[in-house]
């Protein structure tokens, strides 16, 4: 889980940290019982909150804070060539910094990193106070990962030729090329980049192709040895979908593949079916193969005689129903391995019950055993009177041209209990964060 994640100098922000802590004095009574996620312990004495609601008025940086997290996720797993967004009304700032602090397997690590347009300048790795690697420029320290197959001379090797130009410049993360290239070296340095690589999923808009959600949920079921890990992670979303009555009686999924040819000579692929591309949905890599996916999904209702209809979910069923069922498989696959999704807008074009709804999924102990956790940005408040999220769950972004965009949570304003009207407080102005329009 997420426990914090700092941010310095990325796009509006100059320095801000976004804290997971469950931040009230006491657990509400029972909260070991409850159907409901107060927070999850993945740590004695670490207490994390499973959801995260991002307000503020247009323009004052809420995307970016999640931009900052699929950037430091892209560079924590690649490397850092096009990632360098800096606060352009700051050119002082001349490097991009992020700190993760993640707690995993009952262990609190802490990943950081800094750099610039060119190149890594900082990178570290530390678990439970140990440091694991340690690189600052020429100052390198691998010596809680040296074995004897991997003495700190190999190491110093591996980060040279593997994360290194030949000018001598880091642009490819030491973290990524252990955790990928070398898993069994170090399970703990590993599990950091598992973590980045598989447990967090940002989406820069709510829509997304349901074919896509299937994947996503699939590929978690056949890590779990699902036999039918497709068509299992399609009834799963289904299911669910019929539940928020969006009045759909039931769903089929039809899926080809078609593999690609290879002109060896020319080092292309040949044409294929036009028809086929307006279908697709995926490719996968076989090899020296490629395999393109479509789906047909198709959607049934009931018309006015009682009789079964079929659509094309696709082109027949609304914007909305289809934005519901694309992020159904999302959260399905993040709820199942107990990772972390980051929605920007989520409220867009969907009904405020609707939206309460997908939150609550990361609030319910039944769906969310596992400590899984939703960040996301949203303008529609009524989710703040739904008696859903607490003040540790609910974050104000404000902007100034001074200090660029802050956070605040609403436990950081004194006075707000959990029985308070958020909705109200918010909307006239006691925690800023709103807009002052006027015509």
């Amino acid at each position: 889980m997420l426990s914090s994640l700092s941010i310095r100098n990325f796009r509006s922000i100059l320095d801000m940290t976004v804290n997971f802590s469950f931040a009230e004095k006491k657990a509400p009574a029972g909260f070991r019982d409850s159907d409901i996620v107060f927070f999850a312990e993945p740590k004695k004495h670490v207490r994390l909150v499973p959801a995260l609601a991002l307000y503020g008025s247009n323009a004052s940086g809420k995307s970016n804070v999640l931009m900052a997290l699929g950037t430091f996720r892209d560079c924590a797993v690649s490397g850092v060539q096009g990632k360098f967004h800096p606060d352009k009304l700051h050119p002082e700032w001349r490097t991009t910094a992020f700190e993760a602090t993640i707690v995993r397997d009952g262990k609190r690590f802490v990943y950081a990193i800094e750099y610039d347009r060119d190149e890594f300048r900082k990178e570290s790795l530390a678990v439970d106070g140990t440091v694991l690697f340690s690189i600052d420029g020429d100052r390198r320290s691998f010596g809680s990962l040296a074995t004897p197959s991997y003495p700190a001379a190999r190491l110093e090797e591996i980060f040279r030729v593997e994360c290194s130009t030949p000018l001598k410049k880091q642009t490819s993360s030491f973290l990524s090329v252990i955790g990928k290239r070398y898993p069994g070296l170090c399970p703990r340095v590993t599990a950091v980049y598992d973590f980045f690589n598989d447990g967090i999923v940002v989406l820069s808009e709510n829509s997304i192709h349901l074919s896509r959600g299937v994947d996503m949920l699939a590929a978690v079921l056949e890590k779990a040895d699902d036999p039918d890990p497709v068509r299992h992670a399609f009834e799963r979303i289904t299911d669910l979908l019929e539940n928020l009555d969006i009045h759909i009686n039931r769903m089929e999924l039809s899926r080809r593949r078609i593999r690609l040819d290879r002109d060896a000579r020319e080092r292309n692929y040949l044409d294929v079916d036009p028809e086929f591309l307006t279908r697709l949905t995926s490719f996968q890599k076989e090899g020296d193969d490629i395999v393109l996916n479509t789906d047909r999904i198709r959607s049934f209702h009931q018309d006015a005689d009682g009789r079964e209809v079929e659509f094309d979910f696709m082109t027949e069923e609304s914007s909305g129903t289809q934005i519901v069922a694309g992020l159904l498989g999302v959260f399905l696959a993040v709820l199942e391995s107990g990772g972390v999704v980051a929605v920007d807008e989520l409220d867009r074009s969907l009904h405020p019950l609707l939206l309460i709804e997908l939150v609550r999924l990361f609030k319910d102990r039944r769906y969310n055993p596992r400590g899984a956790q939703l960040v996301f940005t949203v303008h529609n408040t009524d989710i703040l009177d739904a008696a859903l999220l607490r003040v540790s769950e609910v974050g104000i972004i404000t902007k100034t041209l001074q200090d660029g965009s802050t956070l605040a949570r609403i436990s950081d304003f004194a006075g707000v209990g959990n029985i308070a009207s958020f909705r109200k407080q918010y909307l006239t102005g006691c925690f800023s964060g709103i807009p002052f329009p006027y015509i």
